[in-house]
């Protein structure tokens, strides 16, 4: 064999071992990556309840890492707290812009040798993090009412949690090195450099993780030297290549990376330098090809004033102020306020982490007054009583405006009522209908004696119980007499169509008020009511004038009033906006009595879920009606007696029915009264088909 053949045959089987090597590298490779997505299997096939098995955990992830992760508004992962061991934080991107939530971990001990762990943001509390995100992504509700974050796109692990635990600790330890190496000597010479550079390459890279793997979960070159001191401070500008006084030191090649180049840090966008001075960049090949003429005696990398950065620190994270749980709220309106003040006190705006909330010591300090003290120690429970009877007390009442004995539809009576009603302005009308239904619903004005035998705070509360039964036939009385003092007022005007046309007018702004201002939905559902009627509806020269002479307000009543009011007879809630003084509760309690059977539609299910919600709404949100009614009928309002008798409920009974007619069945006298309006309707618009 000639040696040129020699030669031949060598190189053959030099590139031979290369192939194979090659080959046995990437089926090595093709195996550990079998290997991980099979381990990251069987972490997500673990409980639900187990934090492991949800995808979004990302286990010991550092804050810039999770940063780099997030993208869009709404994306987010949990990952656990570098700076309290045992607590999560929540990652997430809102407006632009990475936030931080660290989980309040509430940890209940009510008795000896017994724990129970509950975690919340603000307001729910759940026994484990997935419920509670579950909760929060379901709903879009938002994290915190301050910043008004919400999440709802998860931001998924491909590796395992070992393996992310593994790259922390790889970089945490790089770091270390760094930083021992620049207390010993901040002047590195050429062995030195290739020493840490072999060291610093074998840290940056864990040894379990093959190489096409080693970029999952790492965005950019910056993630691994976030950690490191690499120019932490504040950001400098960076100088042009020309006058570049040194080449940066080659510790910072990691593995297979192509040596950086200290000119590449110049073109950085501007959101990259808000981490920390000027990254790095991987794809700008090698060192720049102009060696200073004199290397410096300090490294420019290593800045003696810079120290390592603190992970998670606590003044970063987003500000969550805790609400006190219903379950745990004492009796009394200055005792609830108490209790929230300390409870809020307890979670510090930068440091939303409990301790062992003691209920034995949460208890005490609610006992703080001697009144409290024997309130508690006299307290036993007792049966709530079943009324029988109704509120309204025809004997008792003395009017100023009905004579004695009176008979029904008096002329004298009904003048006055309309010289007053047209002399009181809208605004004025709505608050004195409010004031009334409040005492009748049992929102403001409720005793303590009252609230003994009702064993609820309000009347809101005792209609969704089975013994309200005599308050839901009271307010379905009212509300009924209420819509027909307003059909009354329409067609006791025997005046022009003009005339009638402004009393149209003025009872359709009385709606407006009502809803807008006096925020009375069940007043507002009664004006509603008898403009609906049968009797008003058919008034077409009547409703024609008010197009033609009040045309805002016949649009308003069109496009706006009876969509609204059709959205709440279905138990649609997002209709409303803003607080509310009394809600719209006529088909609950019609539905409650047996009076409307909303199941034979064909929406029944989806209608009867709707308004049980509604109710449910309403029922929570009873102190915050009786709080809003109360601010409302306490800011300068001057009652008129006369008006507020105009709108009880006694006045009317006596009013359409007279004083001995009103105590006749109320079928009874509905059937009777709904002839008198349909004569007094046909009167004033009569038509070829009606015989008056």
């Amino acid at each position: 064999m000639s040696v040129k053949d020699l030669l031949i045959w060598k190189a053959s089987a030099v590139r031979r071992k290369s192939v194979t090597a090659f080959i046995s590298q990437v089926f090595s490779g093709l195996k550990e990556m079998d290997s991980l997505k099979k381990e990251l299997e069987e972490e997500l096939k673990l409980s639900t309840e187990d934090l492991r098995s949800h995808a979004w955990y990302h286990g010991q992830l550092q804050r810039e890492g999770a940063e780099q992760l997030l993208c869009r508004d709404g994306e987010f992962l949990v990952r656990d707290s570098s700076s309290s061991a045992g607590d999560y934080v929540l990652t997430c991107m809102w407006k632009n812009q990475p936030m931080h939530f660290k989980i309040i971990r509430v940890v209940l001990r009510p008795k000896q040798g017994y724990t129970r762990e509950l975690f919340q943001f603000e307001n729910d509390q759940f026994d484990n993090i997935p419920a509670l995100i579950r909760f929060h992504v379901g709903g879009r509700r938002p994290i915190s009412h301050s910043t008004g974050a919400i999440i709802f796109q998860p931001i998924t692990r491909t590796v395992p949690l070992r393996i992310i635990s593994e790259r922390q600790a790889a970089r945490s330890s790089s770091s270390s090195l760094l930083s021992h190496g620049q207390s010993k000597r901040r002047s590195l010479s050429s062995s030195q450099k290739e020493t840490l550079q072999i060291s610093s390459s074998t840290l940056l890279r864990s040894g379990s993780q093959p190489a096409n793997l080693e970029t999952v979960g790492r965005p950019s070159l910056q993630s691994a030297q976030s950690d490191s001191n690499l120019r932490t401070g504040v950001p400098q500008s960076c100088p042009s290549q020309e006058s570049s006084p040194a080449p940066v030191s080659p510790v910072f090649r990691t593995g297979s990376e192509p040596v950086l180049s200290p000119a590449a840090s110049c073109a950085t966008p501007p959101s990259q330098s808000s981490l920390g001075g000027c990254p790095l960049r991987g794809s700008d090949g090698q060192l720049h090809s102009r060696a200073p003429p004199k290397p410096l005696r300090i490294s420019i990398v290593f800045t003696p004033t810079q120290h390592e950065p603190v992970s998670d620190p606590g003044g970063l994270y987003g500000e969550l102020v805790p609400q006190v749980p219903i379950t745990m709220l004492p009796k009394g309106h200055a005792a609830r306020l108490r209790a929230q003040e300390r409870w809020t006190s307890r979670a510090r705006l930068t440091e939303t982490s409990f301790g062992f909330l003691e209920a034995q010591k949460l208890e005490e300090e609610h006992r703080e007054s001697e009144s409290i003290e024997e309130e508690e120690r006299d307290w036993r429970f007792e049966r709530p009583q079943t009324e029988t009877t109704s509120c309204f007390r025809l004997d008792e009442f003395r009017s100023l405006l009905l004579p004695d004995n009176n008979r029904p539809l008096d002329q004298s009576v009904l003048l006055k009522v309309k010289e007053l009603l047209t002399c009181t302005d809208a605004r004025t009308t709505a608050l004195h209908m409010l004031s009334v239904n409040c005492q009748v619903a049992r929102v403001t004005g409720v005793t303590v004696e009252q609230k003994r035998l009702m064993g609820v705070e309000t009347g809101l509360e005792l209609i969704t119980l089975p013994h309200g039964g005599q308050l839901r036939q009271d307010l379905l009385e009212r509300h009924h007499t209420l819509a027909l003092g307003i059909v009354v007022d329409l067609l006791g005007c025997t005046g022009t169509v003009g005339q009638r046309a402004t009393v149209l007018h003025r009872i359709i702004q009385l709606a407006q008020e009502l809803r807008n201002t006096a925020h009375d939905l069940y007043a507002f559902s009664a004006v509603m009511k008898a403009l609906e009627m049968p009797q008003v509806v058919r008034l077409e020269m009547t409703w024609r004038a008010l197009r033609r002479n009040h045309t805002d307000s016949a649009v308003t009543f069109e496009k706006s009033l009876k969509p609204f009011m059709k959205s709440l007879n279905e138990g649609d809630d997002t209709v409303v906006s803003g607080p509310l003084s009394l809600p719209h509760m006529v088909p609950l309690l019609r539905l409650m009595e047996g009076e409307d059977s909303v199941e034979s539609t064909d929406r029944g299910c989806q209608l009867l879920y709707n308004l049980l919600q509604s109710a449910r709404n309403a029922a929570l949100h009873a102190n915050d009606c009786t709080q809003h009614a109360h601010g409302l009928l306490s800011a300068g309002w001057e009652p008129i007696p006369e008006l507020l008798e105009l709108f009880q409920t006694e006045f009317a009974l006596r009013l359409f029915w007279g004083q001995t007619g009103a105590k006749a069945d109320r079928k009874e006298r509905y059937a009777k009264f709904d002839k008198i309006l349909t004569v007094l309707s046909n009167k004033l618009e009569p038509d070829g088909s009606t015989e008056v």
